[in-house]
């Protein structure tokens, strides 16, 4: 504010008082209006507004990987991104999936979880199935055969051993049966010589009988059975040095029906033997020929084997072919008389020299034998 002064003659310049500031509530709120120029509470909410405004883009700003979706309205309301119809759109377009693979490394992930469900199911499937046909075939077996094998029904030495002749129907005989070509394993049981008046010039391979070992007797016997007319059988022997060769020898059936079934092959034949000790003095190589030897077969078609035992230590053979699933007897035998036996002196493999020194004739009633079979006493024949 100028003022005139008189005295000096110039304006001088009063200075104007402060502007009062009123502590009041009211007075403040008067200043609020007077400094802003508008409604205080207009203010405010414009200030809020502008508040969540800029809270929200800088939150948007800072997450940086979630869209911004909104429908526009007259009210301006946005919709969340997580709203329904909209959290798969923010999951398919999610930097932290992009980064990890994305949706191929995923898509990977379920297909080998699928893998190891379907395997895991195909494996108890299998499993199961296994489990049921084991189960299944031991409940179709018998109590006879669960409980005692057919090499145990006539081993005299099991204590279970109701009957040593018990019949016996293995699952191995084919449908064909008897035809075939079949290796009789056998033990050689007893053996006598008193057909002749030197022992020596009556052997039995193996040489050796059972009573003194049996693994040692073991004996094989290799016979082809055919079909002949009439439906009737016949059998054949193959090469064999130590028993009697013959061809189509007749089969006939005995005890049609019974447990002692079985197939009667008889013949007579020579069989020749080489000395097991020196019949001359100059040790000369002889062979002796027992003419009219009998060799009686019986082959049985329900009486079951008890040889060889392998689980106690028997031998098998080794058969050349499948081996005959039942009992099975052979015997050779002669009787004493004129010229049994008769024995030759070898020269160039061919008779030469008969020897007679030592050999005098037997009577008939003394017997010379040879018998193999595959199960122990009784005896079915005796």
């Amino acid at each position: 504010m100028d003022i005139w002064d008189n005295k000096r003659k110039y304006h001088q310049q009063i200075p104007e008082p402060h502007p009062k500031r009123i502590s009041t509530p009211a007075g403040q709120r008067l200043s609020v209006i007077l400094e802003n120029g508008g409604d205080p509470q207009k203010k405010a909410r414009d200030g809020h507004r502008s508040s969540t405004r800029k809270s929200g883009l800088l939150t948007t700003a800072a997450l940086g990987d979630v869209p911004r979706e909104s429908t526009e309205g007259s009210s301006g309301y946005s919709y969340s991104v997580w709203s329904d119809g909209e959290k798969f759109s923010k999951l398919r377009n999610s930097k932290q999936i992009a980064k990890r693979g994305g949706w191929k490394r995923i898509a990977l992930i379920v297909l080998i979880l699928i893998l190891i469900i379907v395997a895991v199911a195909v494996g108890l499937a299998v499993g199961l199935k296994k489990k049921k046909s084991v189960d299944d075939t031991s409940n179709q077996a018998s109590p006879a055969q669960s409980t005692t094998s057919p090499n145990a029904v006539n081993n005299p030495n099991n204590p279970n051993n109701p009957s040593p002749t018990a019949p016996s129907s293995p699952s191995s005989t084919p449908s064909s049966f008897p035809l075939g070509t079949y290796s009789l394993v056998t033990f050689l049981d007893t053996v006598q010589t008193n057909c002749t008046s030197n022992p020596a010039t009556w052997t039995c391979y193996p040489y050796t009988v059972y009573n003194d070992s049996p693994s040692k007797s073991l004996a094989t016997f290799n016979w082809i059975i055919t079909s002949s007319s009439g439906g009737s059988y016949q059998i054949s022997s193959t090469d064999n040095p130590f028993s009697i060769s013959f061809k189509n020898a007749d089969m006939e059936l005995l005890d049609e029906g019974q447990d002692t079934e079985r197939y009667r092959v008889q013949m007579t034949q020579t069989k020749t033997v080489s000395p097991s000790e020196a019949l001359t003095r100059d040790n000369a190589a002889v062979e002796c020929a027992f003419d009219g030897t009998s060799l009686q077969a019986s082959l049985y078609t329900k009486m079951a084997k008890g040889y060889p035992d392998t689980e106690h230590g028997d031998p098998t053979g080794n058969p050349s072919y499948s081996v005959w699933p039942f009992a099975v007897r052979v015997e050779q035998a002669v009787g004493g008389g004129e010229a049994i036996p008769s024995c030759y002196k070898l020269q160039n493999g061919q008779h030469g020299d008969q020897v007679t020194q030592g050999l005098e004739a037997q009577d008939a009633g003394n017997l010379c034998s040879c018998l193999y079979r595959n199960f122990r006493t009784p005896d079915p024949n005796h």
